[in-house]
């Protein structure tokens, strides 16, 4: 629904209004509507949609789809990765009979087309942006006080911006951080601010508190008074000099990687790209996707980048900019760029950071091949080992298999110590990026799925064509794109998920909102424990807070603290949540003293603990094999042993079950051939011995 929605409103048709937010038709669907004008509804879509009145008028004697393909990428820097964007205006073209495809592959322009034409005004292509010279624009110098603050700024504090944007009442947009510091000058009360919050942007009284929260964050507001605040200095002359460009500046001080990403879309690139990209450059600074379309839209929206189809590239302005900010360095070969001059003498660079941080850009490689392995058709084995990987490093079990009547791969997800689920995994590549019904037979995926005894198929791919889908969702077949895989393993990189809960993902009919919602829920537990830790560490070490409360905080200060650092504030089990884990005696970060709490530890030795404790887990050896990539069947659960006691009877086993026979192979095999099965317990010796039998383990 949110997709339906959202395509519609691209095009022109819907639009929201109200609090709450309410769908409605704009005035020119409900006109097109009545009217039942098909050749209206095609230039809305033109007013709304680049390259589609250019696309008529690109046929001239008529054009293959890969030929138009072309005149979109050459001539109006529209580089998509398959024929899809293209085939879909043509559908609608022909819909409308403006154009005519001949059975020689052409699409020719119909008279009713040509005449059509006329009436529409269509984009110079020597006016859009990537036909320009390249001539770098003259930016307006910034107000004095700025230009000091961006030339003193140094990596420490580069590092120490916040994460978050936070939640600000009208968006986040440079219009409306100017009008509400506009509202502070020269100060205003907090009830004032509310007022004027909920006067402005129809807004409740506590959504206009966490917007002043954010505005403090950013830089913009300062507390001058007990319940008073104003703009700060810097602010004001942002206010002052009345240019856009200088509140983004100003928030490139104190929001993390905001001038890295514009630096980071130096060519064209995906919102995920551009993720693993920051990702990979800048491994301690963990943004999200949520994070990373804030930072994408207030660049938009500043004209310092611009989307093109489904991707997203600088303009000359956004070039301009971020060649004069002052930007974190890079992490190259382990350490960031410069990290000599940065390591006290007698430490070590190859510490737990340094670890990690090869371990984040290994999955970052990862992704990478992924996206592009999904496109190399002349070498189908590439991609086969990619997507063999990318599931390896999501934590399930792997084997490879490839040849005639196999599947690709078969992953095993734990379940429980009774249950695994097997799913047989087809991988498919395609030069032009779009997997179609010629390249998928689906009777010979049930095939290999009988052949695999998996319980579910799964199919990856660059894209899927209309038909794919619609058939897929008939056989029961899951579908995953490549690119969608590949956030997966970043995420999953930052933020892991048990085998049961990635079971979402791969099986056809699961929730995908749900994988999101669980993903989402337990990121946002990751920002609530490092919030909460970092804001009783600033306590700790405020004079003030020592002098007043001796750097004691209770829950409600706690929220207090942290409302303006996320959209959405955390919530009083939230922080408990945090503060029980953080007190625990493994971590002691914490010390309860009456009903509040006073932090007893820095965040980093908290972290190192934490690094502690896993390495400890991951040396026990106890957890068997993880993730084999071979074809010799499923790793069998890990036996637990113990000494039995004289009292104590002897626990039940399947004697005759070896380690290339598991119970879940065997009950697979029984559900196949329809017979009826327990979940847990023994299984029939009968059953075991057909089974060996049939498999021919003697």
């Amino acid at each position: 629904m949110r997709k339906a929605v959202q395509a519609l409103g691209t095009c022109g048709l819907v639009k929201r209004e109200g609090r709450p937010t309410r769908l409605s038709l704009t005035d020119e669907a409900s006109y097109f509507l009545d009217s039942g004008d098909e050749l209206y509804l095609v230039a809305l879509f033109h007013a709304h949609i680049r390259f589609f009145g250019e696309a008529l008028a690109a046929l001239g004697e008529g054009l293959a789809h890969n030929e138009l393909n072309e005149v979109a990428a050459e001539v109006y820097g529209l580089r998509w990765d398959s024929l899809d964007q293209v085939r879909r205006r043509v559908y609608w073209l022909r819909a409308a009979g403006l154009v005519d495809y001949w059975t020689n592959g052409k699409i020719v322009p119909a008279e009713r087309g040509l005449k059509f034409l006329e009436h529409l005004k269509l984009v110079v292509p020597d006016q859009l942006p990537h036909r320009h010279s390249g001539q770098i624009p003259e930016l307006p110098p910034p107000p004095a006080l700025l230009a000091v603050a961006l030339a003193e700024v140094d990596q420490a504090s580069l590092r120490s911006r916040k994460r978050s944007l936070g939640y600000v009442a009208g968006g986040t947009r440079v219009e409306v951080l100017a009008h509400l510091v506009n509202a502070a000058v020269p100060a205003i009360k907090r009830s004032d601010f509310r007022a004027f919050c909920s006067g402005e942007f129809g807004v409740l009284e506590s959504s206009a508190e966490q917007t002043l929260g954010t505005l403090r964050s950013l830089g913009l507001l300062t507390q001058v008074g007990t319940d008073t605040f104003a703009a700060t200095e810097l602010a004001k002359s942002c206010l002052a000099s009345d240019e856009a460009l200088d509140f983004v500046r100003l928030l490139h001080l104190n929001v993390a990687l905001l001038g890295e990403s514009l630096d980071a879309l130096d060519n064209e690139a995906h919102t995920a790209t551009l993720l693993r990209v920051l990702a990979e450059r800048y491994p301690d600074v963990q943004l999200t996707r949520e994070d990373v379309t804030r930072r994408i839209a207030l660049l938009l929206e500043a004209g310092l980048a611009e989307r093109i189809g489904l991707t997203l590239r600088r303009t000359e302005l956004g070039a301009s900019l971020v060649n004069t900010l002052p930007l974190l360095d890079r992490v190259t070969s382990g350490l960031p760029e410069n990290a000599d001059q940065g390591i006290p003498q007698g430490s070590s660079a190859a510490g737990p950071h340094a670890v990690t941080d090869a371990g984040q850009r290994s999955f970052s490689s990862l992704a990478i091949e992924v996206v592009q392995a999904a496109t190399d058709s002349a070498d189908y084995q590439r991609f086969e080992q990619a997507v063999a990987a990318a599931f390896h490093a999501l934590g399930v079990d792997v084997e490879t298999h490839g040849g005639p009547k196999k599947t690709d791969v078969v992953i095993e997800l734990w379940q429980s110590p009774t249950d695994r689920q097997r799913v047989a995994v087809e991988a498919k590549t395609d030069g032009a990026g779009l997997v179609t019904d010629q390249d998928v037979k689906f009777w010979r995926l049930g095939e290999h799925r009988e052949r695999h005894m998996a319980q579910s198929t799964l199919l990856v791919g660059p894209q899927f064509d209309a038909r794919v889908t619609q058939e897929a969702a008939k056989e029961k077949v899951a579908l995953i794109t490549a690119r969608e895989l590949a956030d997966a393993v970043m995420r999953h990189s930052r933020t892991p998920l048990s085998p049961r809960e990635i079971a979402a993902m791969v099986t056809a009919g699961e929730d995908a909102e749900a994988l999101a919602l669980t993903w989402r829920a337990a990121e946002r537990r990751q920002e609530a424990l490092s919030l909460v830790l970092h804001t009783l560490w600033k306590s700790g070490n405020d004079p003030v807070d020592i002098r007043y409360t001796t750097g004691v905080l209770g829950v409600s200060d706690i929220w207090r603290e942290t409302k303006g650092a996320l959209e959405t504030p955390l919530d009083s089990c939230e922080i408990e949540e945090a503060l029980t884990f953080l007190g625990s005696p493994l971590i002691a970060g914490v010390e309860r003293q009456g009903g509040n709490h006073v932090v007893t530890a820095p965040p980093s030795l908290a972290a190192a603990r934490l690094r502690a404790l896993a390495a400890v887990i991951e040396s026990t050896g106890l957890e068997g094999p993880q993730g084999r990539l071979s074809g010799e069947g499923s790793p069998t659960p890990p036996r637990r042993s113990a000494p039995e006691s004289p009292g104590t009877p002897p626990v039940p086993r399947q004697q005759d079950l070896c380690a290339d026979v598991t119970p879940s192979l065997v009950r697979a095999w029984a559900k196949g051939q329809g017979h009826a099965v327990n979940e847990r317990g023994r299984l029939p010796q009968d059953l075991i011995k057909k089974y060996k039998q049939v498999h021919g383990h003697g």
